[in-house]
């Protein structure tokens, strides 16, 4: 069952995204990521660093990586079915041990091995379900936690691209592309140009014709691009 992350890529593991940044992208708030990286404290609850980070760098910072952020990505889906963030944290060091991976929510197996890894540890620390059985008698994660999964590409058995929408929409993170920013697929033309072009006037037409789009593409972009520009 256990795999490894020695073929992982510098581009997946190299800083790019603030905590805001990262927050904005989840569709989480920003105490969450800051929960999940840094840990914290308080009079009645603790809760561990889950990327190891002990101190706080400055918020303005990049110190997130893509890697990092798919799995911020899952662990908010999860969040929205109030599981616990000190209880996904104790999930995912069980896995990392388990599967002897650094990732285990951004792993192209979490679907399968890993949510038997999860069941095992659901079955040893009783808590909120993290997955449960299928009509096969197969263990599965949330549908909405395996909808986002699928919105991942991934390569080397890790994630390495995401639609955040939906594959329908020209929309990708791809973080070899626009430093991590949402870009137009197989493009290095970031929704943030477009959206800006757009915003000093110029027409959908305009700025389809001069980056040599269709003009459906970059009015479905302009749609959803508030959303995205971090």
């Amino acid at each position: 069952m256990a795999t490894s992350n020695n073929g992982l890529n510098g581009w997946r593991t190299r800083p790019t995204y603030t905590v805001a940044q990262a927050a904005k992208l989840a569709s989480t708030s920003s105490a969450t990521v800051r929960r999940w990286l840094y840990g914290y404290e308080s009079e009645r609850a603790r809760m561990r660093p889950v990327f190891g980070i002990k101190k706080k760098t400055k918020e303005a910072s990049v110190e997130i990586s893509f890697l990092q952020l798919a799995e911020i990505v899952v662990v908010s889906r999860f969040r929205h079915r109030y599981v616990k963030l000190e209880r996904l944290r104790r999930a995912h060091r069980y896995a990392c041990d388990s599967l002897h991976i650094d990732y285990p929510f951004a792993w192209l197996k979490l679907k399968t091995d890993g949510a038997h890894v999860l069941s095992v540890f659901q079955e040893q620390e009783p808590g909120e379900r993290l997955v449960s059985l299928d009509q096969y008698g197969q263990f599965t994660l949330p549908g909405d936690v395996v909808k986002t999964l699928e919105l991942f590409d991934y390569e080397e058995e890790f994630a390495a691209r995401w639609f955040p929408i939906g594959r329908h929409v020209p929309i990708v993170i791809d973080p070899r592309y626009g430093a991590g920013k949402p870009t137009i697929p197989e493009r290095r033309l970031t929704v943030e140009t477009i959206y800006k072009r757009w915003r000093a006037g110029q027409t959908i037409k305009f700025i389809a014709s001069d980056f040599k789009l269709l003009p459906s593409l970059v009015e479905t972009t302009l749609q959803y691009a508030e959303n995205y520009i971090t």
